[in-house]
């Protein structure tokens, strides 16, 4: 899984990876002074996770309150079924908004694209991919998923077009507005699920065919008065026109790894419902969920650190991409033992909170968690050394180490899943996030070398 999610800007002085210099005072480390400046290292870090934090704390909210409503209302193949389809749209949402809105991101802040030539060329590209992919979702879905057509296509189209028009539409305000507002515009779709849910639930309606309704009105709603009013209100010109080659290529250097990485963390409830396994991918989706849960403070480190791997200049410096992706993990892999410690803790001491989540039919789920907890570690140590070869510019060699991790991933699935259940699922998840995070920091080093290398190269003689 890559930690890479939304990248951010933060407004406070940016004053990179310096040691930072601590005054002297009544209190030594907790003067004002020095409080202020080990707030803004590494690049203001500290600010941006806060923001980050708000978002996804509200995300959690969001996702607690719909899974223990869903879960109350679907029977367990159903949900398993749910959670396959899911599967395969987060899979195809690379293409639809996660490579568009990574590839504009890098337009502004590395290259410093105009704004209006970014918002013709990547939303109008989001508009085609969207539907593009939302047919090819919907038919593979008819193969593997056991859904009528209509909730198929409302889910996918959902999540596919409407939602990643919002998604895509952020991360145009960021690049005109800054992080906070694009945490807003955020914050609002994650408010319409947390209200769609209940809404549903109370009045007795809440059936997958509704959800999708639901969501695909909300969705398409808020898309549509980002565009018709928001954005022009920030500045923006709106223009749609055939997305020109450069942009579709610097997307797809974006969404090829992130679809490889989506397999990888996906692909084994997609797998279970394909090997009709549907109540083994309802058990595992509800463990997965409290599991990926409790990897919320990665993720918000990592979306609040990714933007500092693309901007040029002094990643000239030996070795200055390797240390920054050291540093992070280091920090990520302590923080992910805490927090499996942690969910450790909760399964045996404070199960009845866990009851509480899980519904009954779902009590299976709590055996889960504890094998799929490892993953969390494990993904501390491989998403930064990803961001790190973006930031030596090896995005073809980023995207070669995910579709390795992802090619080994469905040989794992095709392999452990059959005869073993959510057992083999769990295997095949642990194991290829392990493959993933030696081949990412192999990688790393080695092209890190090769980097300083033609730095040392392009120095003066005597220099």
């Amino acid at each position: 899984m890559s930690l890479a999610g939304p990248p951010v800007t933060g407004d406070d002085e940016e004053v990179g990876d310096a040691p930072v210099v601590l005054e002297p005072g009544l209190f030594g480390r907790l003067t004002p002074a020095n409080a202020r400046r080990m707030w803004g290292s590494f690049d203001g870090l500290a600010t941006d996770t806060l923001w980050s934090a708000a978002l996804d704390f509200l995300a959690v909210v969001a996702a607690l309150v719909s899974f223990a409503l869903i879960t109350k209302s679907l029977p367990l193949a159903s949900y398993g079924a749910f959670a396959g389809l899911y599967g395969l749209a987060t899979t195809f949402s690379a293409i639809t908004y996660s490579g568009p809105g990574l590839a504009l991101i890098q337009r502004r802040l590395r290259f410093n694209q105009d704004l209006d030539e970014i918002q013709a060329s990547f939303l109008s590209l989001t508009v085609i991919a969207g539907l593009a992919s939302s047919v090819v979702a919907v038919g593979l879905a008819l193969l593997v998923i056991d859904l009528t057509f209509a909730e198929i296509f409302l889910v996918t189209a959902s999540e596919l077009f409407a939602n990643s028009i919002i998604l895509v539409c952020s991360w145009l305000v960021q690049a005109a507005n800054g992080f906070p507002s694009m945490i807003r515009v955020r914050m609002f779709s994650v408010v319409l699920k947390l209200v769609a849910v209940p809404a549903l639930y109370f009045a007795g309606a809440l059936t997958i065919l509704n959800l999708g309704a639901a969501y695909l009105t909300l969705y398409s709603g808020f898309a549509l008065w980002l565009i018709l009013f928001y954005l022009p209100r920030i500045g923006y010109t709106i223009r749609f026109r055939r997305p020109p080659v450069d942009a579709v290529r610097s997307s797809s250097v974006f969404a090829l790894p992130l679809a490889a990485s989506q397999v990888q963390l996906d692909g084994d409830k997609v797998a279970l419902n394909a090997f009709n396994l549907q109540a083994d991918a309802g058990l595992y989706a509800a463990a997965y969920r409290v599991v990926l849960l409790g990897s919320l403070p990665l993720r918000v480190v990592g979306q609040a650190a990714f933007h500092r791997f693309l901007p040029q200049g002094e990643d000239d410096h030996p070795g200055y991409h390797l240390r920054r992706a050291a540093k992070l993990t280091a920090f990520m892999f302590g923080l992910g033992v805490a927090v499996s410690i942690g969910i450790y803790l909760l399964l045996y001491v404070g199960e009845p909170l866990l009851d509480l989540l899980i519904q009954e039919e779902y009590a299976e789920a709590k055996t889960i968690i504890p094998w799929l907890v490892l993953f969390i570690p494990l993904l501390a140590i491989s998403g930064t050394p990803t961001n790190g070869l973006l930031g030596l510019g090896r995005t073809r060699e980023r995207a070669a180490v995910y579709l390795s991790s992802a090619l080994v991933s469905v040989v794992l699935y095709i392999l452990l899943i059959p005869g073993n259940g959510w057992e083999g699922a769990v295997a095949a998840t642990l194991i290829s996030e392990a493959y993933l995070a030696v081949v990412s920091w192999a990688a790393m080093i080695h092209y890190q070398r090769i980097a300083d290398g033609e730095h040392r190269d392009r120095q003066p003689v005597g220099a």
